[in-house]
């Protein structure tokens, strides 16, 4: 039965804009009149139709706003054939479509992209490239009281040797030596490990 590309779109439950579709990319084929054998494009269509796009195709089917359909009047006051508003719609519903296909694939591409940031961070955490903001808060805490004890310590250790030395380069070498043993003496491993683990000081 040889139907019109809208009255095929309604037997085939698609829209207008897949069976124009259909034709341009040879699933389906059209008289020289732009008539659609039903029989022949039914069994077409279930052989060539790429079903990875049916999915894409239904859900801009269901984006595409219900309208009112007001046949078009040209300038000289004459209608729009039927081929033309035809053709006229089929452009809108392929870019509709065309529009959802593009935004589910950036939307599948941003989720995919933080999915790898994510094990990537993961990974790294793992083999102790990344520490929590805490455990960093907690080891520079701890390293910096460690400092200032140590610092503060120095003039009860050296108060009585510079009492009775006159010699002011030998005070100055005696504290850079002090300040330098307590300096060095500070072990940043060893007071994680001796830090008691509820926090308690």
């Amino acid at each position: 039965m040889l139907m019109g590309y809208r009255e095929y779109a309604r037997h085939r439950g698609v829209t207008l804009g897949a069976v124009q579709k259909a034709i341009r990319e040879g699933r389906i084929s059209a008289t020289e009149e732009k008539k659609i054998d039903s029989v022949a494009a039914d069994r077409d269509w279930g052989i060539n139709t790429d079903s990875s796009r049916v999915a894409v195709n239904a859900l801009a089917q269901r984006a595409q706003p219900m309208q009112l359909e007001i046949p078009a009047v040209a300038p000289g006051g004459a209608r729009e054939s039927d081929d033309d508003a035809e053709a006229k719609a089929g452009s809108d519903c392929v870019a509709g479509t065309d529009r959802v296909a593009n935004e589910y694939r950036e939307h599948r591409s941003t989720r995919e992209r933080y999915q790898a940031l994510q094990q990537q961070l993961a990974y790294e955490r793992d083999v102790g490239q990344l520490i929590n903001v805490d455990e960093a808060k907690r080891i520079v805490y701890t390293s910096f009281r460690a400092l200032r004890d140590a610092v503060m310590n120095v003039p009860a250790r050296t108060k009585d040797l510079l009492a009775v030395e006159s010699d002011p380069l030998a005070c100055e070498l005696l504290l850079e030596r002090e300040l330098a043993a307590a300096l060095a003496g500070i072990d940043v491993k060893k007071l994680l490990q001796d830090q008691d683990p509820d926090g308690d000081e």
